[in-house]
């Protein structure tokens, strides 16, 4: 998942949204008891990592990095976690009563009352901008956005942008699948059992 849904989590379950916005920053082992982060974001960091393990084993995520072959099959768990930012931005109103634009500006602003500056040398992102970056998510340009901004991060040279055309020609499916995605992962991070599958209800 990327951030507006990690974002979207942190809020549902009351965790820490500077941690999950710092979980794919932040690496090695992190004891929430000791770290020099603070225990409310080391434990928001340690959240964010369990939902990428659990998302990349859920059977729906794994259906939608099936729709990348060859070369980009490599990279389609990227991809996927930023197609359903842009499906839940897209299908918001069936998540949160909440808009999409007060969400965004309200976890900006949290993130930068947890932001940990003595620890990370450095401030947490300008609230009005990361606002825009989470609405921006709605349109593909927001998407085509957060994939360029990946490649620049990656150590060799990788066109990800392209990829963008299969999560809109597949939109449908990411779609549907974000809702039960984000339930499941909900559900394992609050600590209750997961929802039974429409078969088990029948």
């Amino acid at each position: 998942m990327n951030w507006l849904a990690h974002l979207w989590l942190a809020d549902k379950s009351q965790t820490s949204a500077a941690g999950q916005l710092l979980g794919d920053e932040i690496k090695g082992r992190i004891d929430p008891a000791t770290s020099p982060l603070g225990q409310t974001v080391a434990n928001g960091i340690v959240i964010h990592r369990r939902i990428d393990r659990l998302a990349d084993d859920h059977p729906l995520h794994r259906d939608l990095r099936g729709l990348f072959a060859g070369r980009c099959r490599r990279y389609a768990g990227i991809v996927v976690d930023i197609g359903l930012d842009h499906a839940l931005a897209r299908t918001w109103r069936a998540f949160n009563a909440e808009p999409l634009e007060a969400f965004a500006t309200r976890l900006s602003v949290q993130v930068g009352q947890e932001w940990p500056t003595a620890a990370l040398g450095r401030e947490a992102p300008a609230h009005a901008r990361f606002a825009r970056l989470l609405t921006g998510y709605t349109q593909a340009s927001g998407m085509t956005r957060a994939l360029a901004h990946v490649e620049q991060r990656l150590r060799r040279p990788v066109d990800l942008v392209p990829l963008a055309d299969t999560v809109i020609a597949q939109r449908a499916q990411f779609e549907r699948a974000v809702g039960p995605i984000l339930d499941d992962l909900l559900r394992a991070i609050e600590n209750r059992p997961p929802a039974p599958r429409v078969a088990e209800r029948q």
